[in-house]
């Protein structure tokens, strides 16, 4: 089964409304052109002398049947033309809602994103506040130390001197952006179980064969993080000393776009007070 031509699929039913009528009103013509035409030709068998009156009724019907076709084709036409130049101005209109809904969509889209990263930010600057309220702190484990000089046999007897011993540093990992206020050490030999709150002791100070220094030293660690470090001396010569520093510190109003709340900041830190 062929396809209609392209043309007629584009037509609307008031164009196709049209072209049914005038070629109905173009085939009554015809109709009538040949009922015409057949009395003609009977009158002319039965009454020659009036040949020339029915000739110009011929004349006259054929200019009708000619009129009627080519009205019927103009209507037809700027019909036709009609509906495709609102059928266009109907697209153009319904692209421009459809651009106008993409940006609408778009801008509401980055919105979300914004006030999301936004919240999120916010959360995350309360949650490390609050951790700086409570302290973030950090344990090392310092083995006994070992006199220079001293025999093997009474090398555990001996006394560590100053140039025996090297600085073990205790750090705390910090946001970059943080202001830190106070930096608290502790100290529990091996084998205490005594609560750490109840081994506080302070900058600077010496507790049995401990010592640690009197300011700590902040180091950068990577664009987010910094480290709050604490040298500490271990003078026994025959047990571990667990030492430990526990940092506050203040955060600012708000996060800056460094990114200062990171999640390996809990990594780095290895436990609470």
């Amino acid at each position: 089964m062929q396809s209609l031509p392209p043309f007629l699929n584009e037509l609307s039913p008031n164009v196709i409304a049209a072209l049914v009528g005038a070629g109905a009103t173009l085939i009554a013509a015809l109709i009538n052109l040949r009922i015409a035409w057949r009395r003609e030709v009977l009158d002319r068998l039965n009454r020659r002398t009036q040949r020339g009156g029915k000739r110009g009724l011929l004349i006259a019907i054929l200019i009708m049947v000619v009129a009627a076709g080519v009205g019927g084709y103009a209507g037809a036409l700027y019909l036709m033309q009609n509906d495709q130049q609102s059928t266009r101005a109907m697209r153009l209109e319904l692209r421009q809602r459809i651009g106008e809904i993409k940006e609408a969509t778009a801008r509401l889209e980055q919105t979300r994103v914004g006030d999301r990263s936004s919240i999120e930010n916010e959360v995350r600057l309360n949650e490390e506040r609050r951790r700086g309220g409570e302290g973030v702190a950090a344990t090392a484990r310092i083995g006994p130390c070992h006199a220079r000089g001293a025999a093997t046999a009474d090398a555990t007897e001996a006394v560590c001197k100053e140039g025996d011993v090297a600085a073990v540093g205790v750090c705390v990992a910090v946001p970059a952006t943080a202001s830190v206020y106070e930096v608290t050490p502790y100290v529990r030999p091996d084998g205490d179980s005594v609560a750490w709150d109840q081994r506080r002791t302070a900058l600077g100070a010496t507790v049995g064969n401990v010592r640690f220094s009197e300011h700590p030293v902040e180091r950068p660690d990577s664009n987010a993080l910094k480290n709050v470090c604490v040298d500490v001396w271990s003078f026994d010569s025959q047990r571990a000393v667990d030492a430990r520093v526990l940092v506050r510190y203040l955060m600012p109003e708000r996060a800056d776009a460094t990114g200062s709340l990171p999640e390996p900041l809990r990594a780095a830190s290895t436990d609470k007070p």
